[in-house]
């Protein structure tokens, strides 16, 4: 038996040729990283040879993609990095990716991908090839501070389920508590605005005469921002970037903190001994279903060695193992992927029976929908013209009407000529 295990070893270490991997990815101590790191020390452990350096990369994926860029650039790109489903398309068509349904066939003959529901491979798909491997999935929740409810008069086991309802909770929450109703998360990525308008019944893109145009000055996409931007300048919730609106979440500040389920194992660390934590779902428009952008990434390689290609496979391969997501799951809130992790009691099935905040965000999963991602070159250019648009309004430098329409001339400008099927 020493021997066999002396051999494996031996076989490991040959394979894996004493290579440090370097993972790219966005968690920081209060949002995975824990849990990344916990994954990585297990995954060594199984894989004498292979080491893994994991680098945090600020702003989220969109910071995330422009280092990168200057990474490939330079000639020295990670080798496996977390991207976000909003550039998935981007990646397929600017950058020198190795396509996920590639290295399964090569190294696991189609067993990793296989894994995997259709709808949910769909997500790693663009231009016909996948960029990457499905990891994390998310939406949108409502975390509310159950004390603060109670200060204002509120009943927390019964949170408005509609927008019109949290304006009026707000208002009452001003008024007896002096503290701000709620914070929806403001990032770069227009992940909470998508939201707002594919709840509202708008959209980002259309597609028209064979060409895509932009949505965003659509009458319900307006309104979307309104509402938003109404809240802000009653002085009902706050307006500002994420670090500052969830530090006043944490300090008691703001009532509600609505962001993505993959927070949760933090935000209950940070709140333990502060206040009671709970979780809703998104706020309607009326009685209009909510669509709610899946937020998340795919894994995807860039490394150009085949034997460092080989080891991120493998590193891939235990990230979304049950293992790898069960231990992703606890240590964030991200929704598991393989089907049966959540009813199989090896895995997941008493963790989520009993964290009912884990409960929410998968019970919204019927309302998933694709998150927007800007075709063409000038993809990111375009996304970012559409969050500038976002702070203005939220800043009252502009109305959302005028803000709206003057992003959607930029991306008009910017992506015209990108082909769609209608």
């Amino acid at each position: 038996m020493k021997r066999i295990l002396a051999s494996m070893f031996l076989l490991a270490y040959a394979l894996g040729q004493g290579i440090t991997l370097q993972y790219w990815h966005i968690n920081t101590e209060a949002f995975g990283l824990p849990a990344v790191r916990q994954l990585i020390q297990e995954f060594e452990r199984r894989n004498p040879g292979i080491k893994v350096e994991e680098r945090y990369q600020p702003n989220a994926y969109t910071g995330l993609l422009q280092n990168l860029q200057a990474a490939l650039a330079a000639g020295n790109p990670p080798d496996v990095a977390q991207i976000g489903y909003l550039y998935t398309q981007y990646v397929a068509e600017n950058l020198p990716y190795v396509p996920a349904d590639e290295l399964d066939r090569r190294y696991t003959q189609g067993r990793v991908l296989g894994r995997y529901a259709p709808n949910i491979r769909a997500l790693g798909l663009a231009k016909g090839k996948m960029v990457g491997v499905p990891y994390s999935l998310s939406n949108i929740v409502t975390y509310y501070n159950a004390d603060l409810f109670r200060r204002a008069g509120l009943d927390p086991d019964r949170p408005s389920a509609t927008w019109e309802g949290w304006r009026r909770a707000a208002q009452q929450i001003k008024a007896r508590t002096g503290k701000y109703g709620l914070y929806l998360i403001l990032l770069d990525d227009n992940w909470a605005l998508e939201a707002l308008i594919r709840s509202n019944g708008g959209t980002l893109l259309r597609c028209e005469g064979g060409f895509y145009r932009a949505g965003v000055d659509s009458p319900e996409a307006i309104g979307a921002l309104s509402m938003w931007a109404g809240l802000v300048r009653d002085g009902l919730a706050l307006g500002v970037p994420l670090q500052q609106g969830e530090q006043a979440f944490l300090a008691g500040e703001a009532a509600a903190f609505m962001t993505t389920i993959a927070r949760r194992a933090g935000l209950q660390e940070q709140t333990k001994g502060r206040f009671e934590l709970r979780g809703a779902r998104f706020p309607t428009f009326g009685s209009r279903p909510p669509a709610l952008p899946g937020g998340g990434n795919v894994l995807t390689v860039f490394a150009r060695d085949p034997k460092r290609q080989e080891a991120a496979w493998k590193f891939i391969q235990f990230l979304t193992s049950p293992e790898g997501f069960t231990l992703w799951t606890k240590g964030t809130g991200y929704v598991p992927l393989l089907p049966g992790l959540t009813q199989d009691p090896r895995y997941l099935k008493d963790f989520v029976s009993q964290n009912p905040i884990q409960k929410v965000a998968i019970d919204q999963l019927p309302f998933t929908v694709p998150w927007t991602s800007f075709p063409g070159k000038n993809g990111l250019a375009a996304s970012q013209a559409l969050f500038r648009a976002t702070q203005k309004a939220l800043a009252g430098q502009a109305t959302p009407e005028a803000a709206l329409k003057e992003a959607a001339q930029e991306i008009n400008r910017l992506i015209g000529g990108e082909r769609c099927s209608e």
